[in-house]
């Protein structure tokens, strides 16, 4: 008997308008055909595809989409491209808040990975802006989904619109998916690498050095800007469990690396006038409670994760630093997480533990490079996921 795994995710988020353009370009409406490359986890022959338009206040029509296996000049190898079916039909409307799932389709992709997912949108919409994170390429004047060389496209950093990938494994597959929930430290900001980007990148490539076929899935469930129990950019936490960890096919274990934002964004005024409260210890551990006993209700192991530190960035206040480390103190002692990652160990400067390590940081004192997230995968005890 089959059922399905998932194996790769981009959780969605609304496009964002209050943030500066410094920090993040202003959202801007497109129609036509975006294409993006992403890598999966675990690999399978038959797939399946998830649309989203959770964030969306009118209906998302989709009038075509393709999968294949990355060729040669940014172009999808011929022999592989499949177009992708909803219920027999080339194309669908997605209704405001909704996600729709595509046909299954054959398809042999290897563990680790990449496959190419083009989609043709007739109708103009503003997709979310993801600043050096989800790369894609936009040909504005047709639909290209079953060309395989994208002609004429611009490159452009928006999240995609399709949130999901499940393959198709054998029920006795045992090792499950791992979903890792955070945001811009676990969606990849800061590092320049487009080749195993993020930490969970990372885990996903040592636990197939180690076990070779046989490990679990890991999915990114990372939004930048996110927070745990605030809502600065995308659901927070709390509000985004049931859509981006508890529906992923095959979940076994939860990694709970989120609250750094609710920090670090206390007292501070955006352009819409809006401060934010600054968050406290005993709100962010009541906030990690409530997903410890949703998750264990339903038998996944929940793994927490220790905040960075961030002295040096445009959000740090003593004030604030005092709250990280009571959150981490309580991350490491309560006994409340089934196994703990100390990131914040992994990453921090040993002169100062409040700052991150010179050759960890990005530049901006609070997002890990390519050699930081690099250091956060490496941090994680592998025996964990057994």
């Amino acid at each position: 008997m089959e059922s399905w795994l998932g194996t790769w995710a981009a959780s969605p988020a609304a496009p964002v308008y209050f943030v500066p353009q410094e920090i993040m370009a202003t959202p801007t409406p497109l129609a036509g055909t975006v294409r993006h490359r992403v890598r999966v986890s675990v690999g399978g022959s038959r797939l399946q595809l998830r649309f989203s338009n959770e964030t969306g206040e009118r209906p998302l029509r989709i009038g075509g989409a393709s999968i294949g296996l990355p060729g040669e000049n940014d172009g999808i190898r011929a022999d592989s491209l499949r177009r992708v079916t909803f219920a027999g039909q080339p194309g669908i409307a997605i209704p405001p808040g909704a996600p729709v799932f595509s046909d299954p389709l054959d398809l042999a992709v290897a563990l680790l990975g990449e496959v190419v997912v083009s989609v043709f949108f007739p109708d103009e919409f503003t997709p979310a802006r993801s600043e050096n994170v989800h790369k894609a390429r936009h040909a504005p004047n047709g639909d290209f989904v079953m060309e395989s060389v994208l002609q004429e496209a611009q490159p452009i950093a928006v999240r995609p619109t399709i949130t999901g990938i499940a393959v198709e494994v054998d029920s006795a597959y045992s090792p499950g998916a791992i979903v890792c929930l955070g945001d811009s430290l676990t969606d990849g900001a800061g590092a320049q690498s487009t080749e195993f980007r993020s930490w969970t990148d990372i885990l996903a490539r040592r636990m197939h050095e180690r076990y070779g076929a046989d490990f679990p899935a890991v999915v990114n469930a990372g939004i930048g800007g996110n927070q745990l129990v605030g809502a600065l950019i995308g659901p927070p936490a709390l509000a985004r469990l049931d859509r981006d960890v508890f529906a992923t096919p095959g979940i076994s274990h939860l990694v709970v690396f989120e609250g750094i934002n609710d920090i670090g964004a206390g007292g501070r005024t955006n352009i819409e006038g809006v401060t934010w409260p600054i968050a406290t210890t005993a709100g962010l551990i009541a906030g990690y409670q409530q997903i410890l006993t949703r998750a264990r209700a339903r038998g996944i192991k929940v793994i927490g994760a220790t905040l960075l530190p961030f002295r040096g960035s445009l959000f740090f206040l003593e004030e604030k630093e005092v709250v990280r480390q009571e959150v981490n103190h309580w991350i490491r002692t309560s006994g409340a997480f089934a196994q703990v990652i100390d990131f914040e160990a992994a990453l921090r400067d040993p002169h100062d533990v409040s700052r991150l390590a010179a050759e960890f940081d990005s530049g901006d004192c609070m997002h890990p490079n390519t050699a930081g997230q690099k250091a956060l995968g490496a941090a994680v005890n592998l025996e964990f996921f057994k």
